[in-house]
Order: structure tokens, then sequence, then C-alpha cells
């Protein structure tokens, strides 16, 4: 797997502060100093005033995932995709490198190889790729682009970055997630699983996936009990295989 944040707004942070400085006061805005882009940033996320995040938007290349993890991302509909095609790129040969579940390693791999062999053997048999791929695993690896603005990245994160979410399109989450922190790091300064999200709405200081601080919520929205919650997200955050993952931006 290869996660690669592609392009971004480089002034992303300033573009949030001005959106929501405007939307609630009358005088407009002129200049905006580096100090007060943080103050509006956190007024408009902790008061779920989001509409500020959608003028920016931040594009990632996704290599090596299943077709099974990118069924899953594209269910974010507020985004852009662009995805390998079977049709004209036939995994064949070195490029066929299904992924495997690490809970099934040892026992798949055969039944891949033998789903392989009925593939290659209908293209040799004439049958168009459009109708040959129809034999192909799940697990088949593809490559997509996708472009989300900040806002739906918030509602990704906190659907996909929690524990209870299946473990390939929640490695491809975190690694997103660090990236864009890595470079905005104000913008998603409270964003996280949907623990983290909740918790900022109703509590008096924030917190990040990065405090241990007790939470207010008695039980997160998955149902984990308070002093659990920190270890589940702990659970979740070390199924993120760095070294497994790119973590290039420009």
């Amino acid at each position: 797997m290869r996660v690669v944040l592609v392009s971004y707004l480089h002034d992303a942070e300033k573009i949030v502060a001005i959106a929501s400085k405007i939307s609630r006061t009358r005088k407009g805005w002129r200049e905006i100093p580096d100090e007060e882009v943080d103050v509006w940033i956190r007024e408009a996320f902790l008061h779920n005033y989001l509409s500020p995040f959608e003028h920016i938007s931040y594009t990632f290349s996704i290599e090596g995932i299943s077709r099974v993890a990118s069924h899953q991302l594209i269910r974010h509909r507020i985004a852009s995709y662009t995805q390998t095609s079977h049709r004209f790129a036939r995994p064949i040969d070195q490029y066929y490198q299904p992924v495997v579940p690490p809970s099934a390693e040892g026992k798949i791999e055969e039944l891949y190889k033998k789903e392989y062999e009925m593939y290659f053997s209908l293209l040799s048999s004439g049958v168009p790729e459009e109708d040959a791929r129809y034999i192909l695993p799940n697990g088949v690896n593809t490559n997509i682009v996708v472009t989300m603005n900040a806002r739906e990245l918030i509602n990704f994160f906190a659907l996909r970055l929690c524990s209870r979410a299946q473990w390939e399109i929640r490695e491809v989450a975190w690694a997103m997630f660090e990236q864009v922190r890595s470079v905005h790091p104000r913008i998603f300064k409270y964003a996280g699983p949907s623990c983290i999200l909740h918790e900022n709405w109703i509590r008096k200081e924030p917190i990040t996936v990065d405090d241990k601080k007790e939470f207010v919520s008695e039980r997160c929205v998955e149902g984990v009990p308070r002093d659990g919650i920190w270890r589940c997200i702990q659970n979740a955050r070390s199924s993120y295989t760095i070294s497994n993952i790119s973590n290039e931006h420009s």
C-alpha cells in the first residue's frame, strides 16, 4: 500500500479562517493576522460549523489497495475519484498482486493463483478484458486518485479511523490523516475518529488524538465505555503499518 498526498492548497489554513471570520462578522476582512487563524478555525470546528472547511481540498494517490477497500472509499460521495481500469490496464504478470488479509495469510494465496490462471486463460482464449475481469477476486489490487475537501475528510476520518472500521480502509484513513495533519496541523487539530469528534462538541476544552485527557462522554458512539476509549483509539492507530505506507507529499 502506498498513500501519497500529491496536491493541496498551501494557504488553506488562512482560507478556512477567512471563511469562518466572514460568516461571523459584519466587517468582512481586509487582513487576518496569523495569530487569528487558529482562533477562527477553532471557532468554526468546535461549533460544528463546517462549511468554511469546504473551500479547500486535498488530492491523494492511493496504490496497492484491494477492490474491497476502494469500494468502501467511494462510498464517501462528496469527493472525486479516478481508478485504474481493469478493462484497459490488465492486472497481469507482476501487476497482479492481490491483497492478502492478515487473518487469511497462508490460506488464500493458492486460490488467488488459480483465479489468475483462469483470468489469463480467458484472455488468451479471446474473451475481452471487460468480461474476463469478472473472475478476478475482490482482493485484486487497484490504484485510485481521490480528491476530498476538508469537511468531507473530517467526516471520513470520523468513520474510518475508528477501531470498528475494516482494517484496510482504516490503514488508508490513518495514512491520509497523518499526512494532512503534517501540512495543515491547525485545520485537523481536533479531528479524529468519531469519539474525538463528538467529544470536542460537548466539552469546554477540546482534545486531540494525541491527548489522553479524561473523556466527558460516558461512552463513545460505538458503545465503548469512557475508561476504554483511549485504549480503543490506540488499538486503531497501532494497526497503521507505517513501514508499509509512503508518507510523501509535495
